[in-house]
């Protein structure tokens, strides 16, 4: 395939996407098209939209193992820093060098991450290349970006290519969505830390991920740190971008994935309802070791999504339970945390003012438990359950409201779903 034939392909996936208005509000580091059913909310299709949001990696290109070769897209390279089709050439690199330690930040950005040759970004040329990369996507209709390996680039050099993406895009740069890979590490040199570069945009907070692993593996409102608390001494709310998993993280056991079943379930609801960051919902393949491709990849291509039955996809976004549970966060919107209950071990439930409400049962049976809501009286949705209000819920003239929560599982309802919205 050709540059132009996948710049076509590229432009034509995301006019299919953003022209399909959809019930949901989080922002992405993938491909993330939930269908219209199971929002629980009435559909507005001038208020949801579908984004696609770009991974792009600048640090680095290909590694130093592979003497040339010739990408997908034709472009030939070498491994001297000859990249003729983006206008590289060996003086656009650091020197050839590998990083000897992470408490040194000039050798994490300088020198080479497993083996990848080393772009300068602090080259005014590189800056230019790369900026004009990034204007290229948002003329696709990329709605912004997540940024690869940031911490191995200096903080400075990334914000001086974001402030470039702006002035060659004419947008402000807080119009264009960016949020970095920024894995922090106590242990590591300060300079390369996540606080360094949230003038850029939003930062990955692993450490919530990892909370959520260990939370929902053992206790959820017992142990030392309480899920409540979990945003405690951590990237503040506005800019930390956060995940129940990724594609890295899935691969090296530090956080749930869909193979935990119903904590992995339960974990992406909590993040979609608890007011911290921007929730990123990750939808991929299943995989059977570290280097498990998708069903059907080759060197060179990877098939088409297939979300049907033992596709070996997961396609974590059309679980109803997920897609109920975007609806939730998009009604709940910027409501305060409320009425926050627990058992003091597996059983929590909290409010977001008077707009939703949700009950988590990370136990091993069944529990039925009155709580209090600030949600009007009436008749309610169980947007976890069902997208059909097949699960319903009462909300008594005091605001109590009587729940039985399966194990494992979890009862969500909001104001925008009721048995008459979802009939509409």
């Amino acid at each position: 395939m050709t540059m132009g034939a996948i710049a076509r392909r590229i432009t034509r996936v995301i006019t299919a996407v953003v022209c399909v208005a959809v019930s949901v509000g989080v922002s992405v580091a993938t491909l993330h098209v939930p269908t219209r059913e199971g929002g629980g909310e009435r559909f507005n299709p001038a208020r949801y939209r579908s984004d696609v949001i770009a991974d792009t990696v600048i640090n680095h290109t290909t590694g130093v193992d592979k003497t040339q070769g010739t990408g997908t897209a034709g472009s030939p390279y070498d491994n001297k820093g000859y990249f003729p089709e983006a206008g590289y050439t060996p003086s656009d690199f650091h020197a050839p060098c590998s990083i000897w330690t992470y408490r040194d930040a000039e050798s994490v950005w300088n020198c080479q991450v497993s083996g990848l040759q080393d772009l300068d970004t602090s080259s005014p040329h590189v800056r230019d290349v790369l900026s004009d990369y990034f204007v290229k996507l948002l003329d696709y209709g990329v709605a912004g970006f997540r940024v690869d390996a940031v911490k191995h680039m200096p903080p400075e050099d990334v914000l001086a290519i974001k402030k470039l993406v702006a002035k060659k895009s004419g947008r402000s740069m807080n119009d264009i969505w960016w949020t970095q890979e920024v894995i922090g590490d106590n242990a590591e040199a300060a300079e390369i830390q996540p606080r360094n570069y949230l003038k850029t945009g939003q930062v990955n907070e692993f450490q919530y991920a990892y909370r959520l692993k260990s939370l929902f593996s053992n206790s959820l409102a017992g142990g030392s740190l309480s899920i409540k608390d979990i945003p405690q001494n951590i990237t503040d709310s506005g800019k930390a971008s956060v995940f129940v998993t990724n594609w890295d993280t899935e691969r090296n056991n530090m956080t749930l994935t869909y193979k935990d079943g119903d904590a992995y379930r339960l974990a992406n609801a909590f993040m979609l309802a608890y007011p911290y960051g921007t929730p990123n919902v990750f939808s991929g393949y299943e995989f059977h070791d570290t280097d498990s491709g998708a069903s059907g990849a080759t060197a060179t291509s990877v098939p088409d999504i297939d979300c049907s039955k033992d596709s070996g996809w997961s396609c974590t976004e059309r679980w109803p339970d997920v897609h109920g549970m975007v609806g939730w966060h998009n009604v709940a919107g910027d409501a305060p945390l409320s009425d926050w209950q627990d058992d003091g071990d597996n059983m929590i439930a909290f409010g977001r003012g008077g707009r939703a409400f949700i009950a988590i049962n990370n136990s091993v049976r069944t529990r039925t438990v009155t709580y209090h809501t600030a949600l009007p009286a009436g008749e309610y949705c169980d947007v976890y359950a069902s997208a059909d209000c097949s699960g319903s819920v009462h909300v008594r003239f005091d605001g109590d409201a009587t729940l039985t929560v399966p194990a494992g599982s979890a009862v969500a309802f909001h104001i925008a779903a009721t048995p008459y919205t979802v009939r509409q």
